[in-house]
């Protein structure tokens, strides 16, 4: 891990929703999150995922892709489809797939779903500060 991350500041603190049903994967995307200066919320499936955005403010949501209920590839299609027009968390929120999968042709099939950015686990803070410093100031 590159020191030099570990101790900066987040341009500005985000709001993230971490939508990952793994308990480990959770608590690692809570700590790099926490550590990075920024605040999370969680959802347990897509389904958790689409509700909370339609009720809360999200600066970006990191998405696992295989989730029960609702994957998250769907999830990501209800949110930039269905989102309820005046909800908290905006249709073009940053959506940064978090995967497994790290084959040829996973990463395309991730933006080609709607997501914005993409992360294999497990989940490095400095890949994590690179997908989320692209929100800019």
């Amino acid at each position: 891990m590159n020191p030099a991350v570990q101790s900066l500041p987040a341009p500005r603190p985000l709001h993230v929703l971490v939508a990952e049903d793994a308990p480990v994967n959770r608590d690692l995307a809570l700590a790099l999150l926490r550590r990075l200066g920024h605040t999370a919320d969680t959802a347990n499936n897509g389904l958790e995922a689409y509700f909370l955005a339609a009720q809360v403010r999200f600066d970006a949501i990191l998405m696992d892709c295989s989730m029960p209920e609702l994957d998250g590839f769907e999830a990501t299609r209800q949110i930039r489809l269905e989102l309820p027009t005046g909800a908290p968390t905006s249709r073009e929120v940053r959506i940064i797939a978090v995967t497994a999968h790290g084959e040829p042709g996973d990463r395309d099939d991730c933006l080609a779903a709607g997501m914005d950015g993409y992360l294999t686990k497990p989940l490095r803070l400095e890949a994590l500060a690179r997908e989320l410093d692209a929100l800019g100031p």
